[in-house]
């Protein structure tokens, strides 16, 4: 497992439907050993801090593998766009059905935790220039996911990744999102997953709202 590329942006402005909005989803691959710092890569910055960023979020990762799907879908040959729905990693083998909340990753001299998975919002439509897309996005439920930084340093293209610690009693990214997305509640799955200590609160208190709408208040 490695990284095919490294993809930041500056926000920007940018007009749909006759409207400015400010984004930073377009995120443009570059060549350079880049810092790699407790908020984010060197270059690198969110538009809207209430919904990106963070220490829990300070890096989003995506797989290529996934490229061909949504080009299959698309219809589109998106073979050389990386960054393609505004990843800051594009990493060429990441199945979110085999790394978990919690996992440790070293990259050259990085060390970075998997928090939890991508909750995608509007701006995720209007990069792909379709208004369908979140919605097939989530419904997919390879959603890529969010890392804190818990050592600093630099990173670079064709870096590999490589697990380096477990924790006990955690559960998939792609677990993760099914619970925050799918229709179908499994009570269990939820009070489990609340009480995975590495996911991120923004995930936990989204469970707990769902638990207590359900009549479970062990944890508010």
């Amino acid at each position: 497992m490695k990284i095919l590329s490294i993809n930041v942006s500056l926000p920007k402005k940018i007009v749909f439907k006759n409207k400015s909005l400010t984004t930073s989803i377009f995120k443009e691959p570059t060549n350079r050993v880049i810092k790699l710092k407790k908020i984010g890569l060197d270059g690198d910055k969110q538009a809207d801090l209430k919904s990106h960023g963070g220490p829990n979020k300070a890096l989003y990762l995506y797989s290529y593998q996934h490229y061909k799907y949504w080009g299959d879908i698309l219809k589109k040959d998106f073979s050389n766009n990386y960054g393609l729905i505004g990843e800051n990693i594009t990493v060429d083998e990441l199945d979110e059905e085999k790394y978990f909340i919690g996992d440790e990753i070293g990259i050259s001299n990085v060390v970075i935790k998997i928090t939890q998975p991508r909750i995608p919002c509007y701006k995720l439509g209007i990069k792909m220039n379709d208004k369908n897309f979140v919605r097939e996005f989530i419904s997919y439920g390879h959603l890529g996911l969010y890392a804190k930084v818990l050592k600093t340093g630099e990173i670079k293209n064709g870096d590999a990744l490589k697990l380096l610690h477990r924790e006990e009693n955690t559960m998939t990214v792609y677990n993760i999102s099914r619970l925050l997305f799918d229709k179908d509640v499994n009570i269990e799955e939820l009070r489990r997953a609340v009480k995975i200590n590495c996911l991120s609160e923004e995930i936990k208190t989204r469970f707990n709202e769902r638990l207590a709408k359900l009549g479970y208040y062990e944890n508010i």
